[in-house]
């Protein structure tokens, strides 16, 4: 006769999570926010040519002589 001992923190094999074959597929969090870190990029590109701009206004133009 076999008798099972309880172990704390040892989750029995039918109360554990389906196996990946039986889970319904997850897409990954990179594939779902790609297009939202690519339009923090751009935003991020603009913001830095528009300061860049402003800077060379305040500091009175580019100093280019003709």
């Amino acid at each position: 006769m076999t008798v099972h001992a309880h172990h704390p923190g040892v989750v029995p094999p039918t109360a554990q999570e389906p196996s990946p074959a039986e889970a319904p597929p997850q897409r990954q969090a990179a594939e779902d926010h790609a297009w939202l870190l690519g339009l923090g990029v751009l935003a991020t590109v603009v913001l830095v040519f528009a300061a860049m701009v402003v800077l060379t206004m305040l500091a009175g133009g580019d100093g280019y002589v003709r």
